[in-house]
């Protein structure tokens, strides 16, 4: 799935809690507050967050109904979206730490039938640069987001990475791809013999209590519906499951399951990796900027805009859903959250209501969000192009039928008929390329952006029916203008 989000350079967990600083609040009458009417804002019908030390989850929050109509309550279960990557890493540490995968290993080791296009680069990929995001292979290969039933549902995925073109050379830059963990759950496949979502479950979910965790097509049948937006309103969608998802976006829980993974993270509940691998994973490692980075499965910030705190982190969404686990090391607090709506345009004002939450936290003020204009701006854009396709066919058909053209040469109405019918095969081309260009697929777009997919779909409709009625109006032309 999807995300425009920015990361900050280099904060590694101490080894040991640290003593939370006096500042830190110790009654959250005023977060709860805030995220109360941050999500009334965002019109999120339900929701879920929890303040985490590594001591266990010190509060929680409820928020609004889930999908069925009922309370959300702790024991509601959400999808995590990317929140899953961290999840995937710390399944990927616990074989290294077994000596079953070495990070700097050829994934070409683990899985002999990983390709790429340009197969030189694709057997320099090693399973660091999988964590790290610098691999080289690009967003947008078809190979997620795949809600149908497969019988080797990795085995075909990995596969089907054959045709992909890399982007650049293994460990050069940063290139934020899903598919990274998508291979990176049939690494662990392959080396643990086992059903990813059952590895998952006994090395990390079930030490950490994460009982309530979704990992499985069976699993999902508990989950409520999610929320899209169309035309700025949430409105019900079906919750969606891809059986390569654990590993990199549809793995899900509970607000509970989240805290005690954040816990684990902060150095408390039940132990599942050593605290030196917990290090390496929070340690920047991949630059993206002059403050942030990307470490083993999580964003690392060294300063983030009105944190004045190191973060590590981790937010995803999927159709339907949000959610975040911002890490405040230093602080020995951390801030998780479930929401059950997301949107494309809406996904900076969802992301702002959570790290604002963190920033309340740590004692620091909320940021100012500036009003997008992009998303009525496009609505509104839209909406003028179907009614003038309609106007236009309407009026053409009317004139059609009265005849009432005016004289023009034989290579003036050829001219336009031509014009008429490039300019709306562009303007359709145009409507399905553009939105395919920014999501891995239409079903994608259609899902988190319904009303722009419609009002796409009207684009293309009234553009084509234009292209008809002025070209066939054009030869009615040609058959009554003499040569």
């Amino acid at each position: 799935m999807h995300h425009t989000l920015a990361a900050a350079l280099a904060a590694a967990l101490a080894t040991g809690a640290p003593t939370p600083p006096a500042q830190l609040p110790t009654d959250y009458a005023e977060l709860d507050a805030f995220v109360e009417r941050r999500l009334e804002d965002t019109q999120v019908p339900g929701a879920a967050w929890a303040i985490v030390s590594s001591d266990g989850i010190e509060h929680t929050g409820l928020h609004g109904l889930d999908g069925d109509g009922e309370p959300v309550t702790e024991a509601t279960p959400f999808l995590w979206g990317s929140v899953a990557k961290p999840v995937t890493a710390t399944a990927v540490m616990t074989l290294v730490e077994d000596g079953a995968i070495d990070l700097d290993e050829p994934v070409t080791a683990y899985l002999p039938d990983f390709r790429l296009a340009d197969e030189d680069r694709s057997d320099r990929i090693t399973v660091r640069h999988l964590l790290e995001q610098t691999s080289g292979i690009p967003e947008g290969t078809g190979i997620t987001d795949r809600f149908g039933e497969r019988e080797d549902p990795y085995g075909e995925a990995v596969a089907d990475l054959a045709g992909a073109e890399p982007l650049a050379e293994p460990g050069e830059a940063f290139e934020y791809a899903s598919a990274n963990y998508l291979v990176l759950g049939a690494v662990v496949e392959a080396v643990s013999g086992e059903p990813y979502a059952a590895y998952l479950r006994e090395a990390v979910l079930d030490p950490l209590g994460m009982d309530g965790a979704v990992a499985t097509a069976d699993d999902a049948e508990s989950l409520p519906d999610g929320h899209t937006y169309a035309f700025g309103r949430s409105v019900a969608l079906d919750a969606r499951f891809d059986p390569t998802g654990p590993s990199y976006g549809y793995l899900g829980g509970t607000v509970t399951d989240l805290g005690r993974f954040a816990m684990a993270h902060l150095g408390g509940g039940a132990p599942v990796l050593e605290a030196a691998s917990v290090e390496r994973m929070h340690t920047g490692a991949a630059a993206i900027s002059e403050t942030s980075s990307y470490g083993l499965g999580w964003y690392v910030n060294s300063r983030h805009d009105g944190l004045d705190t190191p973060t590590v982190w981790h937010v995803g969404a999927t159709p339907g859903y949000s959610a975040s686990v911002i890490l405040l090391p230093e602080l020995d607090r951390a801030l998780v959250m479930v929401q059950n709506a997301y949107g494309y345009f809406q996904d900076g004002p969802l992301v702002g209501t959570m790290f604002d939450a963190a920033r309340l936290l740590a004692g620091g003020e909320p940021g100012a969000a500036p009003p997008d204009s992009t998303y009525p701006l496009l609505l509104g854009a839209l909406t003028a192009a179907v009614l003038a396709a309609a106007a236009i066919t309407v009026w053409t058909v009317r004139r059609l039928r009265r005849g009432g053209w005016r004289p023009a040469s034989r290579r003036r109405v050829a001219i336009g008929m031509a014009a008429w019918l490039i300019g709306m095969t562009g303007v359709a081309y145009a409507a399905i390329a553009v939105p395919l260009s920014a999501a891995p697929s239409a079903v994608l777009v259609a899902l988190l952006a319904p009303d722009v997919a419609g009002l796409l779909a009207a684009v293309v409709v009234g553009a084509i029916a234009v292209a008809v009625v002025r070209t066939w109006a054009g030869v009615l032309r040609l058959r009554r203008t003499p040569d």
